[in-house]
């Protein structure tokens, strides 16, 4: 509170009385605040700092793990105490994470296995229907192809989660991929009438055999879904760009952007009620651990066309 002018005589009287100069008591009042400010400026340097290094933990370490061997000296009680607690956090996340692990792993291994136990049923099967060659077991063995795509789109999807782990990087001659998936193929080019063109190449390929063989595949599964009457191409460029386009129903503008979201089906996938949304999401899943672009064009009505660019890229031996 301001002082008045009664105070102020009252206070110069007494200074006058005892015969004290005002520069006596100014004098410590500017050193003093000199000394202030000096404190408040390295204590907010010292708290600056303490906040950057946090902070820098914060963006090296992302999620709660291994936090507390890397936090600054405790100063405070406080400090202790929030440490204490951080701590304990961890350990349970740890806990927790690691519990989560195993049962992934569980998981994974179950359909690992599921995925090779269903398959020999389904090769008897194939061969039951192929000792007698009816309409019913024409349309019987196409759906019972379905049904292996769907069992290996599964293991695919249990494996495509685990890293780089099964990826085996080396040149490889791209007709011999091409091929192998246009034979899988073949039988349902033959009973949907639709025309097949692949004059071939003799481009060789930096790539992990399986899982661009297993994109194609997925291409073609789509392209043979989609397309009810003409033809589906299959072309290489001389810039390594393999292609895969069908005169099939297209997809729409809209959708374009999402096609290869995570069990996105857009319009077409609400068409066709068994449509899943998961091979081109997998197909983009593959081709970005095996450093490939993935792109799609499509005009409704007049089909699509994807891409997978299979320029080499520079390895990186780990």
């Amino acid at each position: 509170m301001p002082l008045g002018s009664i105070e102020r005589c009252c206070i110069y009287s007494g200074f006058a009385l005892y015969g004290i100069e005002l520069k006596a008591v100014w004098y410590p009042l500017i050193i003093s605040g000199v000394f202030g400010v000096i404190l408040l400026t390295l204590g907010f340097i010292r708290h600056g700092k303490k906040h950057r290094e946090l902070d820098h933990i914060i963006v090296a370490k992302g999620a709660l793990s291994d936090i507390t061997g890397v936090l600054p000296p405790v100063e405070t009680l406080a400090e202790e105490d929030y440490q204490s607690l951080i701590s304990r956090i961890e350990s349970a996340y740890r806990a927790e994470k690691g519990e989560w692990e195993a049962a992934r792993r569980d998981m994974n291994d179950y359909y690992a296995v599921w995925v090779h136990q269903i398959k020999a049923p389904i090769a008897v099967m194939k061969v039951l229907l192929q000792q007698e060659d009816t309409l019913e077991n024409r349309e019987l063995s196409a759906e019972l192809f379905r049904v292996e795509q769907y069992a290996d789109m599964a293991l695919s999807y249990v494996r495509l989660g685990e890293g780089a782990s099964d990826l085996l990087i080396q040149e490889y001659a791209l007709d011999d991929i091409v091929r192998k998936a246009v034979r899988k193929f073949a039988g349902q080019f033959i009973r949907r009438r639709i025309r097949l063109v692949y004059e071939g190449t003799d481009v060789r390929v930096i790539t992990d055999e399986k899982w661009l063989g297993f994109i194609i595949e997925q291409l073609l599964s789509n392209a043979v879904k989609y397309t009810s009457e003409g033809s589906v191409t299959i072309s290489v460029d001389d810039r390594k760009r393999l292609s895969v386009t069908d005169t099939g129903i297209g997809i729409s503008p809209e959708d374009m952007p999402r096609i290869f979201e995570k069990g996105y089906t857009g319009y077409n996938g609400r068409l066709d009620k068994k449509s899943t949304g998961i091979g081109l999401y997998l197909c983009r899943m593959a081709a970005d651990k095996l450093g490939h672009k993935l792109a799609a064009q499509s005009e409704p009505g007049k089909g699509s066309r994807f891409t997978v660019d299979l320029e080499s890229y520079p390895l990186v031996t780990e």
